[in-house]
């Protein structure tokens, strides 16, 4: 029984650190340059795959300036706030925890494919109408590659917030101006 508390209390206090540790860190004007590089190069890969493959329409989606100001408040927080919090703060090492680099990608890739798998069956309970959109393969990639540049800022910089501005700009405008508000049915 003690070593079960133990346990806890030491799940406990890294939660509480990784969890304060993110939300306290504002990063250097460098980790934003390359969160903004990495979101662009994201962008120059899944943008031509996505409208080669039809999976991305260029259009304007038809909301008002109140819908889209609701949109962008409900998308930073479910996806970008929440999802980062719980796939890059909680589960992954924070860079001030003293590990090596092979250690934290041995921990990071099985967090990455869990974190793309999680689309489609999210889909399946939760929200059933996206599912023939979070199980598209352009989707998938796009997610893992979003997953994966996130989870690199995030190491470098060690804040939440840095990431979660990158996966809300990258679902914001998927969702505006690049069909994904009417291919959720949103």
């Amino acid at each position: 029984m003690q070593y079960l508390r133990l346990h806890a209390y030491i799940a406990f206090r890294l939660t509480r650190h990784r969890l304060r540790q993110a939300a306290t860190t504002w990063p250097p004007a460098q980790d934003w340059a390359l969160a903004a590089g990495l979101t662009v190069a994201l962008g120059l890969v899944t943008v031509p795959l996505g409208l080669s493959s039809h999976f991305l329409a260029p259009t304007l989606a038809d909301i008002t300036w109140g819908d889209g100001l609701r949109l962008a408040a409900r998308v930073l927080l479910v996806p970008a706030l929440l999802e980062e919090g719980f796939w890059r703060v909680l589960l992954l090492p924070h860079p001030t925890e003293i590990m090596s680099d092979r250690r934290r990608w041995r921990l990071g890739l099985p967090m990455l494919g869990l974190f793309v798998v999680m689309h489609p069956l999210n889909a399946m309970t939760l929200y059933p109408v996206a599912f023939a959109t979070f199980s598209n393969p352009v989707f998938l990639l796009s997610a893992a590659l979003l997953g994966l540049i996130c989870t690199i800022v995030y190491w470098k910089s060690g804040s939440w917030w840095v990431v979660a501005a990158m996966h809300w700009l990258v679902v914001m405008v998927w969702l505006v101006f690049l069909g994904g508000y009417s291919a959720l049915s949103l």
